[in-house]
């Protein structure tokens, strides 16, 4: 995979142009106001001194007016300067979220957030995941003509074209110029209708849809079903019900998180997500280990189920 595509912004984190520190805003806020004050004090002596800081501007009490305005200038101040923060952080790929990150693929990157099901009389339009559309605007300058397509660039138009119905692509180079294109689709276990894979094919042959050098093969990616099976542990008394739905939504929110090609669907991370407060401990019954996509498939989650003991 290409360089733009291994990369993961999320792991970046956010810079920071203004760093915040409301305590050392407030001493130095402290410090001016009691420098202004003495020079006022030094033209009217009738003035009472400001007493209330120390040498290096930490308050001495809480109560004095002057102390509690300046506070409240501090916590003003600060919030400035998150605020600063937030917007250029709407202004980074990485981290952009919602209209803010839409602006920037279809400005800088021209790619258009992708409607996965249109809006009808009784409910609203469905776009892709801000994550989904990061990773595709992250590959869009691999897609340019000028560059040749790289594996990146193919993904990027997979997703482009189809990704209503994709969603997951791995592109794998093989000796004599293949090109071998594996497709996760977004319905059920992810196997891919013929349709979408003949869409796909047809799109990328000749030399106008691929790179002249390329040997383009569209393939469905191997589903690598397995059950999630786990046993909660609980102290007598709390009603299990709580912890049992709990454990069935995280499970599920990891089987689809997962869900994609090349992934790997740990059993120790299934026990993890499946504790919550009042469950002792976690028994995985399936699967056994972990369950590995490998170069060209997807573990996916068929069934969930949840039951429970009392520990004690």
């Amino acid at each position: 995979m290409s360089t733009a595509a291994s990369l993961d912004l999320s792991r970046l984190g956010a810079p920071t142009l203004v760093d915040i520190d409301y305590e050392a805003t407030l001493r130095r806020r402290l410090l001016a106001f009691k420098a202004r004050w003495d020079a006022a004090r030094v033209k009217d002596p009738t003035l009472p001194a400001f007493d209330v800081i120390d040498a290096d501007g930490n308050p001495l009490t809480q109560f004095d007016t002057n102390a509690v305005l300046e506070q409240e200038f501090a916590h003003g101040e600060t919030m400035i300067e998150q605020t600063i923060n937030d917007h250029a952080n709407a202004l980074r790929l990485a981290t952009a979220v919602g209209a803010d990150l839409r602006h920037l693929a279809v400005t800088y990157k021209a790619t258009d957030p992708l409607i996965i099901s249109p809006a009808t009389d009784s409910t609203a339009e469905v776009l892709e995941s801000d994550d989904e559309l990061r990773f595709r605007a992250q590959l869009s300058d691999e897609a340019r003509p000028l560059y040749g397509i790289t594996p990146g660039g193919y993904v990027w138009r997979i997703r482009k074209l189809y990704g209503d119905r994709v969603k997951d692509v791995r592109p794998l180079r093989r000796p004599g110029g293949q090109m071998d294109l594996y497709i996760l689709g977004r319905a059920g276990d992810g196997t891919p209708a013929e349709t979408l894979i003949g869409d796909i094919q047809g799109a990328f042959d000749g030399e106008a849809g691929s790179q002249s050098t390329d040997i383009v093969t569209v393939r469905p990616a191997r589903i690598i079903e397995t059950p999630a099976a786990v046993k909660l542990w609980v102290p007598n008394g709390p009603d299990p019900a709580a912890a049992v739905a709990y454990a069935t939504t995280a499970i599920a929110a990891l089987g689809a998180e997962r869900h994609k090609i090349g992934e790997t669907l740990h059993a120790q991370a299934i026990g993890a997500v499946a504790k919550s407060g009042a469950v002792r401990k976690v028994d995985v019954l399936a699967p056994l280990g972990d369950v590995s996509g490998g170069a060209d498939g997807a573990p996916y989650i068929s069934s969930i189920t949840v039951s429970w003991g009392i520990d004690g």
